[in-house]
């Protein structure tokens, strides 16, 4: 029977903390790692508030959604088909976005364009917490970070 040596353990060990160590430099070193990729869902009447915002006065429905979420804080969200049933986009024009961590909404966007259709595209680099956990982004009609009419989750 063949038995490690002590020198074989000890230099398997190194390499072990090696690579342990050098997996963190890499991420504290500057590189982005995904912090959130999660699909959007429109809110509806009986969602509670969320982060300090309350859900739009109407129920909203969407065809698809994506939010992501990069540890340098780029925030990216694709909407497709936001709307209220039977009525469309109503008042909203614009859409920004709300990054929320640790249970606390952390950043908002700059609106940006909302199609007749319920489609938008936003992409921006907010300031996050060091730590972010829990994240959560949330869709706010014509830039008003009070209200959402869209969150991540299912």
């Amino acid at each position: 029977m063949h038995r490690p040596t002590r020198r074989a353990s000890l230099t398997l060990g190194a390499l072990a903390a090696a690579t342990l160590l050098g997996g963190t430099a890499a991420v504290a070193g500057g590189a982005s790692t995904d912090l959130l990729k999660a699909p959007m869902q429109g809110s509806v009447l009986s969602d509670p508030p969320l982060f300090g915002a309350v859900r739009g006065g109407a129920p909203w429905v969407i065809t698809s959604g994506e939010a992501k979420l990069a540890s340098d804080g780029t925030v990216k969200v694709s909407l497709d088909g936001l709307l209220i049933p039977g009525v469309g986009v109503g008042p909203v024009r614009t859409v920004s976005a709300t990054v929320a961590c640790n249970g606390t909404a952390v950043a908002t966007t700059t609106a940006v364009p909302f199609s007749a259709a319920g489609d938008a595209a936003i992409k921006a680099r907010v300031t996050l917490p060091d730590r972010c956990l829990a994240p959560a982004v949330l869709v706010n009609p014509n830039g008003n970070a009070a209200v959402y009419i869209a969150a991540t989750g299912r």
